[in-house]
């Protein structure tokens, strides 16, 4: 049986609609994801929800009970999305807890603010971890203990690189071009050097952190649920990243004259 629409303030409740959705959005969640989690919120409180999805915009519509409509309003963001799914996991969450027991709107807001300000592991801990899987794989590659520390170096400082320009705004793509450029330079100056070992697999591993494998993900999800502009626009964008990493390379290859 459809509630009916609740006491609470359809702007309030638009508005906050909007924040969940741009947020999980730009989190990685599919779009099927998003429509669901925001369609339980909206009919949780008695509405009907219309929405019209990109993957930078999001604009929606509610109607109360004799179809009147009571909030209209667009959300957009300029930069393609992220991966933060411990968002996307709490947001779908508290969606869950709303289905079952309407909260008041500002016990929500402070929820959903409290889930987009949780502190991001320290920076040196996720400098690490990804160089050592880096290192791992060019293990796995049949590397050896010499190329995995050289792994660990480029990635370190190809990622260092990223997460810099990344604060500073630079546009999605030169950051990985760059990025893969001194991940790949850090390899070349040891080739230069002329170290007693081939650093093929310390080559190929060292950019594995900017391989876009979610979002490849995220863009085939999109394709199968029928969302295919999405998945068209998210697929063209990994496939841009990964251009990107093939150009670095080259461009590194190209300098120093490297015959791999």
């Amino acid at each position: 049986m459809e509630k009916n629409p609740s006491h609470h303030d359809p702007q309030q409740l638009g508005r906050l609609l909007l924040d969940m959705g741009i947020t999980i959005l730009h989190s990685g969640a599919p779009t099927r994801r998003v429509n669901l989690i925001l369609y339980r919120v909206a009919k949780a409180y008695g509405y009907e929800l219309h929405l019209a999805l990109s993957t930078r915009h999001l604009s929606i519509s509610l109607q109360g009970g004799q179809q009147e409509n009571a909030f209209s309003g667009g959300r957009s963001k300029p930069s393609l999305p992220g991966v933060n799914f411990r968002v996307v996991s709490e947001i779908s969450t508290l969606s869950l807890e709303l289905a079952e027991n309407q909260l008041p709107l500002d016990q929500v807001k402070e929820r959903i603010k409290l889930i987009k300000s949780q502190p991001h592991y320290p920076r040196i801990i996720v400098l690490t971890v990804v160089s050592l899987a880096g290192s791992a794989f060019c293990y796995t590659f049949g590397g050896d203990y010499l190329e995995m520390g050289i792994t660990f170096l480029a990635t370190f400082f190809g990622l260092f690189l990223k997460q810099e320009l990344t604060k500073r705004s630079v546009n999605t793509y030169l950051i990985t071009f760059f990025s893969a450029v001194l991940a790949a330079l850090v390899i070349g100056l040891f080739w230069k050097i002329g170290l007693p070992t081939q650093l093929d697999q310390a080559f190929a591993t060292s950019v594995l952190f900017l391989v876009p494998g979610v979002p490849l993900v995220i863009s085939f999800v999109d394709l199968l649920d029928g969302f295919i502009l999405n998945g068209i626009e998210r697929g063209v964008n990994a496939l841009m990243h990964a251009f990107g990493i093939a150009a670095g390379l080259a461009f590194v290859l190209y300098i120093f004259q490297i015959p791999f």
